[in-house]
């Protein structure tokens, strides 16, 4: 009996360190991703929309990464039926609530039931990999907002000759 609990206490651990592991690596890719949307500021306009969408691009590859990650790990599905109909944040919010609110329960031993103690109680997703989820979907939909805006500027629809452009550039032969 004690032998197993510290077996289980071990794998927690060990569970534990990779999802810090995990969370510094999500961590810093966020950062480069909110570095480069800073950056955008220093895009020429013509640039600009294809500047986003390949960072747009690269944020829900990374938001897909972690959920399919998550989803390896705890055989959670992250398809529980929704339909974004209106309002898609309230969609998002509610796929990360339907995630979060998994667990497993331990069965109560009797020496827990004399003494009162109730029995663990583990969440299927780590705190640090549902914050690494939330952060990515945040990330997703603020370069979409980005991607919307040039939309209604009229930048996502202007699709540059760049034929005349670099005609123009070079001399007459």
């Amino acid at each position: 009996m004690f032998g197993s609990r510290r077996r289980e206490a071990i794998r927690r651990n060990h569970e534990a360190e990779e999802a810090q592991a995990r969370f510094e690596r999500n961590k810093r890719a966020g950062k480069a991703i909110y570095a480069r949307i800073a950056d955008l500021k220093k895009v020429p306009r013509e640039n600009l929309p294809d500047a986003v969408f390949l960072l747009f691009m690269e944020a829900k590859q990374q938001s897909e990464l972690i959920r399919r990650s998550i989803s390896e790990r705890t055989h959670y599905d992250f398809n529980f039926g929704g339909t974004t109909e209106g309002d898609l944040a309230t969609y998002l919010a509610q796929d990360a609530a339907h995630a979060l609110r998994d667990h497993v329960t331990n069965t109560q031993t009797f020496f827990e039931a004399m003494s009162e103690q109730l029995p663990d109680v583990h969440f299927t997703i780590q705190q640090q990999d549902a914050v690494s989820m939330v952060a990515a979907m945040i990330r997703v939909e603020r370069l979409d907002g980005i991607l919307e805006g040039l939309r209604l500027a009229g930048l996502l629809n202007e699709v540059p000759n760049r034929r005349r452009a670099g005609s123009e550039t070079e001399g007459p032969d």
